[in-house]
């Protein structure tokens, strides 16, 4: 009999970034699997699928999160479910729960954990059942910072790339709609974040130390405005642009770049770096967090904390024949990430939700979590 599960599609109200990615390819191959019958509660800009039923739901408010909670597990009750998913941080009262993680930014720089966006974040990780990690450094932090919850529960598995989107590509389009003759970098997604983990300033300040000024650069997405200060230090003839890419747009962007410059401290994988290398595009990246993970040999890796390094980076880049060369090894690195194998281990932490629910510990938890749950609804409330 197919397994019955609840999917909570609110990562696809609140953003279109790499987490909804993630989701959009793991439901799409598991829906052509018909491993499970999936019902996807949509609060808002949850993808259409074939084979998955999306059923309309309140949209979240982090404030009412417990109450929250009680209104998922009433939907579970009615559609039997026999586990439930979480594309972000939402968590049913006593049906069993597999839960991704993608990062601990928040616990590692620091950021105010008494937000309740944060401690529902806590919460969920208390009450799943089982976990699935998306890199080594993520598993490795997770296990430091709750290591009350069993090693055997949690799993690692790589994120994939969409192939279809991210391959070579003609640049032609892009350098033409932009009026580009020279070479250009690419910064892709926020620039301005709490403890400037980003590290966008380490890239804007090697710039001002660059001897060759003849190149563009592009800010992807992330804040809408770029920050007057890095426009204002910017050596003459660099121009700095803001741009909003749609994904086909953003394949095509890499495949004609100098660089994707992606010089974060911390990421849970950094879905960018393999997407550029499977567009064509070299990479410069840090060793932090899990992107030399994702990076492998592929990349011009940099401790992130010197201009000079940085400097001396994207001087390499800017040289045809080292393009060229990891060009190439980026695209053997990227070709070892597939959505196939993340969606199977995923699948099998869901099997290992449903038979830890099981258990009469696991039983005797809930009983008490929804009580405490209770609790807070009736404080949120008040």
């Amino acid at each position: 009999m197919t397994c019955r599960i609840v999917v909570d599609g609110v990562f696809f109200q609140l953003a279109s970034s790499g987490i909804a990615r993630v989701w959009t390819s793991l439901l799409t191959i598991w829906a052509k699997q018909a491993r499970f019958e999936i019902l996807l509660l949509d609060r808002g800009n949850a993808p259409r699928i074939e084979g998955i039923q999306r059923i309309p739901f309140p949209r979240y408010h982090a404030a009412q999160a417990a109450a929250d909670s009680a209104l998922i597990q009433q939907f579970c009750d009615h559609l039997g479910a026999e586990t439930f998913v979480s594309t972000y941080y939402t968590s049913p009262l006593t049906t069993p729960m597999a839960l991704m993680v993608y990062d601990m930014i928040p616990e590692i720089f620091d950021f105010d954990m008494r937000i309740k966006e944060w401690r529902e974040k806590e919460v969920t990780i208390a009450y799943a059942q089982a976990y699935l990690c998306i890199s080594e450094s993520t598993r490795n932090d997770l296990m430091r910072l709750y290591p009350e919850i069993p090693q055997d529960r949690v799993r690692v598995a790589y994120c994939g790339v969409d192939r279809d989107m991210f391959r070579p590509r003609d640049a032609a389009e892009f350098r033409a709609l932009h009026d580009l003759s020279r070479p250009y970098f690419l910064f892709v997604g926020s620039r301005v974040q709490h403890k400037s983990y980003k590290n966008s300033d380490l890239f804007f300040d090697a710039l001002q130390q660059m001897d060759r000024t003849d190149f563009d650069v592009f800010c992807v997405g992330g804040e809408p405005e770029i920050e007057a200060g890095v426009l204002d230090a910017l050596p003459d003839g660099v121009r700095c642009t803001r741009v909003v890419l749609t994904d086909d747009e953003l394949a095509q962007a890499y495949a004609g770049a100098a660089a994707l410059v992606y010089p974060s401290l911390y990421e849970g994988f950094g879905m960018p770096v393999i997407e550029a290398m499977a567009a064509g595009c070299p990479v410069i990246t840090t060793s932090r967090g899990s992107l030399a993970e994702a990076a492998g040999d592929a990349a011009l890796l940099i401790e992130g904390t010197s201009v000079p390094e940085m400097v001396e980076a994207l001087q390499q880049v800017l040289n045809s024949e080292n393009r060229d060369r990891l060009r190439q090894k980026g695209y053997v690195q990227a070709a070892k990430f597939e959505w196939g194998p993340m969606a199977d281990a995923m699948a099998d932490q869901i099997d290992i939700a449903i038979a830890g629910g099981a258990t009469p510990e696991t039983q005797a938890f809930v009983n008490e979590w929804k009580r405490l749950r209770a609790l807070m609804a009736d404080v949120d409330y008040n």
